[in-house]
């Protein structure tokens, strides 16, 4: 029997219809909402946001929910609830060692051609910046885009260049003050520092005490790092997780408090320093390729900000989030906006048809009131913003 035309055509909808979730992701230990959790499977993915919130969409049934240092949730969207709670990854303890080993670390390097793209590659990426003045945010700012880099990791054969990244910039929102109450304007991270900010740097050898610990039934290896007193004004901690099975660096966290750290002087009497810095960066292989991308990172930075009288003390913090998707795809990066320039200086006409259907990293309930309170006509303060109701 020979189906008519539109019912084929129906059939063909049915086949392709998305599956979609809105749901919340929670520390089942507290209760308290995880930030950076992958939402994926082998077509999307997704993350949450501060609030632990996350809207996932996808042609596939089958769903992945992980956090480094979490269990592995292996779900479905028939199965997935409102509320998903992970548990902490059990290390085995028995196992932990106290090392400055160099033999992992050499399988490690050695395997890091095979493992790596360490050649120019493409990818689509979206990026947040918010930044908080004293606890309060004062800008945000998403950028979405095409990414071409020279190379994921540098070795000794490749070093950093100025020209190692190509933007294409192809939507973007950002709404903020544009100077504190003292008359002051914070710069932001330009594409280059900030790519270059998110690659994993290497925090072992002499300077560092190193303890192993194994978890996930042997297939992973978490080494934990501590920088010496040899090491002055600077604390290094964090951790690194490594694949058994192909020594492959799958996650790397670093955290530096700076002790003691001079001012630098900025103008009109204000002085700043860094007070501390913080980076998360989670590596996901492809099933396409066989090699490991970024597949999200976070970096966060604490200023402290005063005058030379000390009149007034404050701080501002800068938090930067990056997800990427179809890394080695096959388009071109048509450069359109400059590497070098503050991020928050760049512009672009706002498309509000793409951030309404943009699922990849919600806008939380704090962010959301933001953007209200600043749009408002009776707002005191200078706004830059490109965003049109």
């Amino acid at each position: 029997m020979k189906l008519p035309v539109f019912a084929l055509f129906l059939f063909s909808l049915f086949g392709y219809s998305q599956n979609s979730k809105t749901a919340i992701v929670l520390d089942n230990a507290d209760n308290s909402p995880l930030e950076f959790v992958g939402i994926y499977n082998g077509k999307d993915h997704t993350m949450t946001n501060a609030d632990g919130r996350f809207q996932f969409s996808s042609s596939s049934d089958s769903i992945t929910v992980y956090r480094a240092g979490y269990d592995k949730l292996y779900t479905t969207f028939k199965k997935i609830k409102d509320t998903i709670f992970l548990n902490k990854s059990v290390l085995e303890l028995n196992e932990v060692t106290v090392t400055n080993e160099k033999t992992l670390w050499q399988k490690v390097g050695d395997s890091v051609k095979s493992n790596y793209p360490i050649y120019p590659y493409k990818e689509i990426f979206l990026l947040r910046g918010v930044l908080r003045y004293n606890g309060e945010i004062t800008r945000i700012q998403d950028i979405q885009g095409k990414l071409e880099r020279r190379t994921l990791l540098y070795t000794n054969e490749i070093d950093p260049d100025k020209k190692d990244f190509k933007v294409e910039l192809t939507n973007m929102r950002k709404v903020g003050l544009v100077k504190d109450e003292n008359d002051v304007y914070f710069i932001f991270e330009s594409f280059h520092s900030l790519f270059m900010n998110l690659i994993p740097v290497n925090a072992t050898g002499d300077n560092f005490d190193l303890t192993e610990s194994t978890f996930d039934n042997g297939k992973k290896i978490n080494i934990n790092f501590q920088s010496k007193p040899t090491i002055e004004n600077e604390d290094f901690s964090g951790h690194y997780i490594i694949n058994t099975e192909n020594y492959a660096m799958e996650q790397f966290k670093m955290s530096v408090v700076l002790k003691n750290k001079p001012f630098q002087e900025s103008g009109k009497k204000i002085k700043f320093r860094t007070v501390s810095f913080d980076k998360e960066i989670s590596l996901s292989k492809s099933s396409n390729t066989s090699k490991y991308y970024i597949a999200s990172a976070k970096y966060d930075v604490k200023v402290e900000l005063t005058d030379e009288e000390k009149s007034f003390t404050s701080f501002y913090d800068i938090s930067f989030i990056l997800t990427t998707s179809d890394n080695e795809g096959d388009f071109d990066v048509k450069k359109n906006v400059s590497t070098s320039k503050d991020l928050f200086k760049i512009n672009h006409p706002y498309d509000q048809s793409y951030w309404n259907a943009q699922n990849q990293l919600l806008l939380t309930d704090e962010m959301l009131d933001f953007i209200k309170k600043v749009q408002d006509p009776s707002n005191e303060f200078q706004v830059r913003s490109n965003i049109k109701n």
